[in-house]
């Protein structure tokens, strides 16, 4: 059971929602790098992407359906905009950065 109905937000609610989207968007990109780091093929990078961008449209396009059904608002895409950029400025570097640590000691590591 839902607390509200999908389309029924507020102005704020759905800047929220948005927000939240976008930083999950941001989430599921670090995902994907993580996923595609063994992988050296352009072909096998080209498919992850092509998986990456559909699973952000199908994210943006359900969470626009949930926060006020599909109508156009623009402060909507700027709200999912900041949350991906909030998400990179702020825990996507700590995560690049233990990512980064972690590859070297992989790559420094004896056999």
């Amino acid at each position: 059971m839902m607390p509200f109905e999908p389309g029924r937000l507020g102005e704020l609610a759905s800047f929220a929602a948005a927000l939240y989207c976008g930083i999950l968007i941001g989430m599921l990109y670090d995902v994907f790098c993580i996923l595609r780091m063994p992988f050296k093929s352009p072909w096998i990078m080209g498919i992850f992407d092509l998986l990456y961008y559909t699973a952000v449209v199908c994210i943006a396009a359900v969470a626009m359906l949930y926060i006020n059904c599909g109508t156009f608002r623009l402060y909507i895409y700027i709200a999912i905009g900041l949350g991906i950029l909030l998400y990179k400025r702020y825990p996507g570097r700590l995560i690049k950065l233990g990512m980064g640590k972690f590859t070297k000691k992989q790559l420094h590591r004896k056999p």
